[in-house]
């Protein structure tokens, strides 16, 4: 029989997780960990509903964690990080910023939430290794730029070719942090991924975006892809 205090330590072990956690189910669960809470963002924290329907709470939320060195670490999921790359490109546009990288992100990002679905590995596009590949990768990635997108935001707008240049920069370095995590991947689920990106499969061909062209090893080939993403034309890597 499980003893008072082994149950005292989970309950206390639950409350801790859930008050790290920025993201709340409902109103009554950030309540809990939060008596006094005013549920207003400035805390950082903020709903799942908050999140999904960009709420001005998600909106002051996000502008607190900015100011974090670590403020990463309040994004626990790719479906939190999507959103944010979301909230980050609508901010600043808003600004008068000309950058795209964050657009890319998220577009690249809600493809890649697909491949966890249960539908994608029955299907035969996606299994256990490429779920692991897209979960790490981005919290990897995000967890990485984090200081770059923090510094963008907290200095004046960038545009035309120093948007592009900035641009150009941030997904090379994207595409290096991610690149050691393509080359562990089996020959067989990179075959699968390689499929999806040339819309060689039904799954692909609904998804939106262009067709990936080249060798999907190759940083420099993922880099031209992404920097089509984004809509510039002749770009150069060693720009």
């Amino acid at each position: 029989m499980v003893s008072f205090k082994w149950l005292l330590i989970l309950w206390l072990a639950i409350l801790s997780s859930r008050a790290d956690c920025k993201e709340f189910s409902n109103l009554e669960e950030y309540l809990n960990i939060y008596p006094t809470g005013k549920h207003n963002g400035t805390d950082g924290h903020w709903l799942k509903t908050d999140r999904e329907k960009q709420t001005e709470i998600w909106n002051q939320a996000n502008k607190i964690n900015l100011k974090k060195l670590k403020g990463y670490s309040e994004y626990q999921d790719i479906y939190q990080r999507c959103d944010f790359y979301k909230w980050f490109g609508h901010k600043t546009d808003s600004l008068g910023f000309e950058t795209r990288w964050a657009e890319a992100a998220k577009e690249t990002t809600s493809k890649l939430k697909k491949l966890l679905n249960p539908i994608a590995v029955a299907a035969g596009n996606s299994n256990k290794e490429i779920e692991e590949f897209v979960n790490t990768g981005n919290r990897v990635i995000f967890d990485d730029i984090w200081n770059d997108l923090k510094s963008l935001y907290e200095h004046e707008p960038l545009k035309k070719a120093d948007a592009e240049t900035w641009d150009g920069h941030l997904l090379l370095k994207e595409q290096n942090l991610i690149d050691p995590y393509y080359r562990k991947l089996s020959e067989a689920s990179l075959k699968k991924l390689q499929k999806l990106l040339r819309k060689e499969t039904t799954f692909a061909k609904i998804l939106p975006g262009f067709e990936f062209e080249g060798n999907l090893l190759s940083i420099q080939d993922r880099w031209l892809y992404g920097m089509k993403m984004m809509h510039y034309q002749n770009p150069d890597i060693n720009r």
